[in-house]
């Protein structure tokens, strides 16, 4: 993690060419880039060295958070930058992580950023249970292989896994990519039997 005054931040070593723009994302995030959702938190699309950026934005955290994430543990973006790392080190999809960014005022934790690249895909989990889909038994028994052998067998517990959280792309011949995002909320831990099946049971589909 690089140190500056007031902020802190660590770049994926292979967009050192975009860290010029991953320092100034604190000054810039509120004023530029294209917001596609605001709520809790904000994530915005930027366009930086013929790169497609996806920065969240979370939001700032209660007074006791403030302590912990200037000094005692990592922020939501560090564990999603993290994280994501960890997922793509042994092949399960999540939008490639860029950087995290945190920022201190007066001494205490104030805002953070996590960027990654932007993912393309054609629709979501949410967009098929309790609906007519094409192709909807194929696709969620190839859902249901991600998660077990992507996921579970490689120690991922997801503690988030909601439909919105999983993306899909159609690829060709009837296969389909799958790819998890929101992923600050994790857990790297042995996945048996029933514990699986109940991480699975937060889509709530029969």
């Amino acid at each position: 993690m690089i140190l500056e005054k007031k902020m802190r931040y660590i770049i994926n070593p292979d967009y050192l060419f975009v860290e010029n723009f991953v320092k100034n994302l604190p000054h810039v995030f509120d004023n530029e880039g294209v917001s596609i959702y605001k709520g809790r938190n904000e994530i915005k699309i930027f366009e930086c060295e013929g790169l497609k950026l996806n920065v969240k934005s979370f939001k700032i955290p209660h007074l006791i958070n403030k302590v912990a994430y200037a000094w005692l543990r990592g922020s939501k973006a560090k564990h999603s930058y993290e994280y994501a790392m960890k997922m793509i080190s042994v092949g399960a999809d999540t939008p490639e992580p860029v950087a995290c960014v945190e920022t201190l005022k007066k001494g205490l934790f104030h805002r953070s950023y996590y960027v990654s690249i932007h993912h393309d895909y054609d629709f979501t989990i949410r967009d098929l249970i309790g609906f007519e889909f094409p192709d909807k038994n194929n696709i969620l028994r190839q859902f249901a292989e991600y998660t077990y052998y992507k996921l579970h067998k490689n120690s991922i517990h997801h503690l988030d896994y909601s439909r919105g959280n999983i993306l899909i792309k159609k690829l060709e011949d009837n296969k389909y990519q799958f790819s998890v995002v929101d992923i600050n909320r994790m857990r790297f831990e042995k996945m048996p039997y029933m514990k699986g099946l109940k991480n699975f049971a937060q889509i709530w589909a029969s």
